[in-house]
């Protein structure tokens, strides 16, 4: 029997939601064991719903999917580090796991790959990018000069939302 390894859009897209629903879990614990912390949970599923649109659902935003994926796989490290200090070691291990899926994701997102979409019923979980997302690396690449005006001009009219 052959096993398929995913393709790099497909482990970004289950990496998205590993997080996602790593993030839930903690929330879960947080509010049920732990200290039963309810307006803990509520700030963790706060997170979590920023994984999900600003990473899932909105790859193009006022900061890049790249940039909210680094900066929450920080905060999450934070947080582990914070329940490690203060006992409650399962629920930072649960952090790092969120971390690390982000992480994850950043370095994907970092190398230009694209997500494939991802639904559960009707609830898109991850979609996959538009041309605005083609349009800022191209920005980028220009920014950097690797890419000329002219060459800019051209990739720009065949990826133009």
């Amino acid at each position: 029997m052959r096993i398929a390894m995913p393709s790099m859009p497909e482990s970004l897209t289950y990496s998205i939601v590993a997080a996602i629903g790593i993030t839930a879990l903690v929330a879960l614990v947080v509010a049920v064991a732990g200290p039963g912390d309810l307006v803990g949970a509520l700030l963790v599923l706060a997170v979590a719903a920023a994984v999900y649109w600003l990473i899932g659902r909105n790859l193009a935003t006022i900061v890049t999917a790249a940039e909210a994926a680094a900066m929450i796989a920080v905060l999450f490290a934070l947080c582990a580090l914070a329940d490690l200090a203060t006992g409650y070691p399962y629920q930072a291990v649960l952090f790092l796991l969120a971390a690390g899926a982000l992480g994850f994701a950043f370095l994907l997102l970092q190398q230009g790959t694209v997500p494939v979409e991802l639904r559960f019923g009707g609830v898109v979980a991850v979609a996959p990018a538009n041309g605005l997302v083609h349009l800022r690396m191209l920005e980028a690449l220009r920014d950097a000069g690797i890419l000329s005006a002219d060459e800019f001009a051209a990739k720009r009219l065949i990826v133009e939302p």
